[in-house]
């Protein structure tokens, strides 16, 4: 999911690939071929590193007394949402909004665990059409989805929201379109020229269709992604189309919210109901407040005590991208009532380090490496076993796609296994192939991972290794100027991954298929696959994965290759992350959403509306 970086001592919403950041981190960049989910949109990678993020599922208050129609929702995030433009959405809390107010082809159930990772028809009437090997997809529209004007949603609509992605007027998005349509090469969009895309047609007012470079077998997938969503040209302003994007939703953005102050003054976005939206054709999204209040707040602190206490308007408040503040996480998890009203569960979210195998070429090295690293060290410092859980695999235990492998003994030896990485050191110095005795460090330059970092330079002395340590430079972006420069002499990096939907094609590709890579290194920019692993017999598993249309046997796939990759050691995944957030005592229905680690409000509203 989305692009969404975050800030170590906030949760996965604070400052962020569902779809993510670590102290600033976002899943920075193009998925699968990221958000929301790095990401959700094309990069969510580092928005994963709050302190103890997590998806879940409702607790006893949510289920005692159920949410009723009506009343004013209040929500609160760390930061302003940057984008609400479906083409350029790469933040968690940008794809958290949209979900609201546009929708897509397919979107996620709204359901707790695994069952929220299964899409459904969203304005289409179901998952998809393929034909030819999976290389063409049809969906044709339901009938009666309407724009927030009363016009009716046709596919002219969703051809021109998608070939929209492609022009560089708009900024930079995600950049599924150009991954997976075929004859893509030269195309700037709609704005220039008005010509359309030779591979998104059609085939009558309510039925589109998509020629695709490569079998897709989960297509239906990627379509749930808002830079798929319509866009109707009359009402599109281009780059301040994010100010007042016309609602296909339950809600759309009130009038007077959007057009004064300016975006970046403003200090609230309010979403009404959109009167053209028929609960009739949605059978996700149960929009029960009248009126959703949007605000930011950085000061976690403040945010908890003041939802702790719910007085006034904090009894209809939720605070959906971060945790519940350290000093206060005793207190919630022990008081009967607050347990109540705090939402837990895994974010989707996965902590790992990359190791460059470019600089690293001996596994039996990056095999070292992996086992002198101190995970039960690492999940201490960020507070603990409520921040998630010590991770063994790439894909999160929350899908459906995931491979129970422990390759290295975690389990075991939580600590890491001292021994049997001096062994390893021992035998590649006979060998006459030295490992590394210093490894230099990638991670975010930010207060908050100085004491993250330490239990790392604690960890390798152990076995005689030195951490050379190298915070992106002041002034630059983690995820984009610095951790995505495969030409940096970086040995270790700190990332993090929330997949952009719930598959292991969101997240084995997009990190580790080496076809971007030469492209990466003569532009200095854009990789992803950090241990910059180049292998033929990887990169054809994940394609033929990817072409598989059965999707329990793709699944299954994806685990395999999950495991494949693990045994290369390329990266060492630290955490499952998980969530701890808190509702005021007047809101029901939460529960941590698979998709963005955060609590879907496509099911929240207030146990009394008139309060």
């Amino acid at each position: 999911m989305l692009d969404s970086a975050r800030n170590p001592s906030a949760s996965r919403g604070a400052a962020g690939s569902r779809r993510s950041r670590f102290g600033t981190l976002h899943p920075a960049s193009p998925r699968p071929g990221r958000l929301l989910r790095s990401g959700l949109a094309g990069a969510a990678v580092f928005a994963l590193v709050a302190t103890g993020a997590g998806c879940g599922t409702a607790d006893a208050a949510n289920e005692n007394n159920s949410p009723r129609r009506g009343g004013t929702l209040r929500v609160v995030m760390a930061a302003q949402p940057k984008n609400l433009d479906p083409q350029l959405i790469t933040h968690v809390n940008e794809s958290a909004l949209s979900r609201m107010l546009t929708r897509t082809l397919t979107t996620l159930r709204s359901e707790p665990g695994q069952d929220g990772s299964q899409i459904v028809g969203d304005l289409a009437t179901d998952t998809g059409r393929p034909s030819d090997n999976n290389r063409v997809w049809e969906f044709t529209l339901k009938s009666g989805v309407k724009w927030e004007d009363g016009t009716p949603v046709t596919c002219a609509h969703l051809q021109y929201g998608v070939e929209r992605s492609f022009s560089d007027i708009l900024g930079n998005g995600p950049k599924y379109a150009r991954t997976y349509l075929a004859d893509t090469e030269g195309y700037v969009g709609p704005f220039r020229g008005g010509q359309h895309l030779a591979s998104v047609t059609c085939v009558d007012t309510r039925t589109i269709r998509y020629r695709l470079k490569q079998p897709v077998g989960d297509f239906g997938y990627t379509v749930a992604m808002p830079i798929f969503a319509p866009v109707l040209p009359e009402q599109d302003k281009k780059v301040t189309y994010t100010e007042r994007p016309f609602a296909t939703g339950p809600y759309k953005l009130e009038h007077e919210a959007v057009t004064e102050p300016k975006w970046k003054e403003r200090k609230q976005l309010v979403l009404v109901r959109n009167n053209f939206w028929q609960a009739s054709t949605d059978q996700v999204r149960r929009a029960l407040p009248d009126r959703i209040i949007v605000t930011w707040n950085p000061d976690g602190a403040s945010i908890t005590n003041n939802i702790i206490e719910s007085q006034g308007d904090w009894a209809n408040t939720i605070s959906i991208d971060r945790d519940v503040a350290a000093p206060f996480v005793q207190q919630v998890i022990n008081d009967t009532e607050l347990s109540q009203r705090a939402i837990r569960g895994a974010t989707g979210a996965v902590r790992y380090f990359a190791i460059n195998t470019k600089r690293i070429p001996e596994k039996a090295c990056r095999e070292a490496i992996y086992l002198a690293f101190n995970k039960r060290k690492y999940r201490s410092v960020l507070g603990g076993a409520t921040t998630g859980d010590l991770a063994t695999t790439m894909i999160g235990p929350q899908l459906k796609a995931h491979k129970d492998f422990d390759l290295y003994g975690t389990r075991t030896n939580p600590d890491g296994n001292i021994e049997r990485a001096r062994e390893l050191i021992a035998q590649q110095a006979a060998l006459g192939k030295p490992c590394p005795a210093t490894l230099a460090l990638a991670y975010p330059n930010t207060q908050d991972l100085k004491k993250l970092v330490s239990t790392i330079v604690e960890a390798y002395a152990r076995v005689g290794i030195q951490i050379d340590r190298k915070p992106n430079p002041e002034g630059t972006a983690f995820t984009t100027d610095y951790a995505q420069n495969p030409n940096l002499p970086l040995d270790l990096i700190y990332a993090g991954w929330v997949p952009d939907w719930a598959n292991g094609s969101s997240i084995l590709p997009p990190l580790f298929s080496s076809k971007n890579l030469e492209k990466a290194r003569q532009n200095s920019k854009g990789n992803q696959n950090y241990g910059q692993l180049e292998s033929k017999e990887i990169d054809e598993l994940m394609d033929q994965a990817l072409a598989e249309p059965n999707l329990d046997r793709q699944y299954i796939l994806w685990g395999q290759i999950d495991e494949k990759i693990q045994s290369q050691a390329v990266t060492i995944p630290v955490l499952y992350t998980k969530a701890l957030r808190l509702a005021g005592s007047n809101v029901r229905g939460g529960f941590i959403h698979p998709q963005n680690g955060q609590p879907d409000l496509a099911a929240l509203g207030l146990a009394d509306p008139k309060k």
